[in-house]
């Protein structure tokens, strides 16, 4: 008789995407990582501050499942959890698009929907929570974001806590249409000095780090995937892109995130590709081009943002056989209860067809094993095959032809 709930599991797993559910079940050989993860948080949850950390991997090791892994802990200790996947579209040199993917991916725990409108629905004018969050702004943030809050707690109209909520989201209101909204709310007008998305968005990462510690939670995680797309931008977005990573790596003062935990995730061939290059390695070229252009304290910040990615990164390393054999012996027992069935399979000898194979393709294998031998009933025969890998370089080529072509 199937059960279908291992039927989901199977073909989860069989789609070959990571998620929070799957790394809830297989969470083999990563002990000792999580647990230092576990003492990060509990370092971050008792107020002393901020810790970032640099996971490096090969394709198909493992990094996305461990990052949802994560997050699942995360969650099991309180903390908001943001997952962002960074991308073409979400270019970390331009944290002004990076803050409403992560606005938009935040997961508060016990909620199925992501947002920040649990964080904020229930906050009344005259409450202590909203004067604690009016002082906050008023006294380190951008001057918008403090005429944004007292407009949010105080409009009558659906309609407008909709755009004021669209705003603390990451879709800036425009100053003129805010300053409308506050001369409706307060009946009179109200003088905002320049806002500037890129320049000002930092603040707007700061609000919801001290909302977060204000309504009671832990802190707040955030998971950066893929930050080895950083190396298919182009040098000057790559100078940014180091200077933003510095903010998260060397929390400072008061312009820092309060009881943050980011992990940005990174393929190992990052280093060989822009960090160690033969010609024009990132370690020597950013420094250098940001001091030609006048600006010593950004090529500081980019050296040591490098410095921690050539020399403080966690590694995630291959799983021993022992723990493959584990995640296979699951990965079996499942499919039996999925389709009803009692395989006999050696998984030895799965695991010696797979020896020099990345654990994603060892999945596969299995499935793919597994699959056939239960609609054949017979010794199916499977191989393995490695695709060529396009390189960093490769994608940077495209992206910089793409951007010069324009659009069609």
């Amino acid at each position: 008789m199937r059960e279908f709930e291992a039927v989901r599991i199977i073909e989860t797993l069989r789609s070959g995407v990571s998620s929070r559910r799957l790394s809830a079940i297989f969470s083999y050989g990563r002990e000792a990582l999580l647990e230092a993860v576990q003492r990060d948080l509990d370092t971050v949850a008792a107020g002393k501050g901020t810790r970032a950390v640099v996971l490096r991997g090969d394709y198909g090791e493992g990094k996305t499942h461990f990052l949802n892994t994560v997050f699942n802990l995360a969650q099991k200790l309180n903390f908001a959890v943001s997952f962002v996947i960074l991308s073409k579209e979400t270019p970390f040199n331009r944290l002004d698009r990076v803050y409403p993917k992560v606005t938009c991916e935040t997961y508060l725990p016990g909620e199925v929907e992501p947002g920040l409108e649990t964080l904020l629905r229930d906050i009344h004018p005259d409450s202590a929570v909203a004067e604690e969050l009016l002082d906050f702004a008023r006294t380190g943030l951008h001057p918008k974001i403090t005429v944004v809050l007292e407009n949010y707690f105080q409009a009558p109209e659906s309609y407008h806590v909709h755009l004021l909520y669209r705003d603390l989201m990451g879709d800036w209101l425009p100053l003129p249409q805010l300053k409308s909204l506050h001369r409706f709310n307060f009946g009179r007008p109200v003088k905002i000095e320049k806002f500037k998305p890129q320049l000002h968005v930092w603040d707007y990462f700061r609000l919801l780090s001290h909302l977060i510690r204000a309504r009671g939670f832990a802190g707040w995680v955030i998971l950066f995937d893929e930050f080895e797309l950083v190396g298919t931008l182009g040098i000057a977005a790559r100078s940014g892109a180091y200077c933003n990573l510095a903010r998260f790596l060397f929390p400072e003062g008061s312009g820092s995130l309060e009881a943050a935990y980011v992990i940005f995730s990174t393929f190992s061939g990052f280093w060989s590709v822009r960090l160690l290059a033969e010609r024009r390695p990132d370690t020597a070229e950013v420094p250098a081009r940001l001091l030609a252009k006048g600006e010593p304290q950004k090529a500081e910040l980019a050296k040591r943002a490098l410095n921690i990615l050539l020399q403080d990164t966690v590694t995630l390393e291959s799983l021993p056989s022992g723990e493959v054999r584990g995640c296979l012996t699951a990965i079996r027992d499942l499919h039996a209860r999925a389709y009803g069935w009692a395989p006999d399979i050696d998984l030895d000898e799965i695991l010696n067809a797979t020896k020099h194979t990345r654990l994603r393709t060892k999945i596969r294998y299995a499935l793919e094993y597994l699959d056939l031998k239960y609609l054949y009933r017979e010794e199916p025969a499977v191989k393995t095959g490695t695709l060529e890998e396009i390189s960093l370089d490769e994608v940077a080529v495209a992206t910089e032809k793409g951007s010069e072509s324009g659009p069609a």
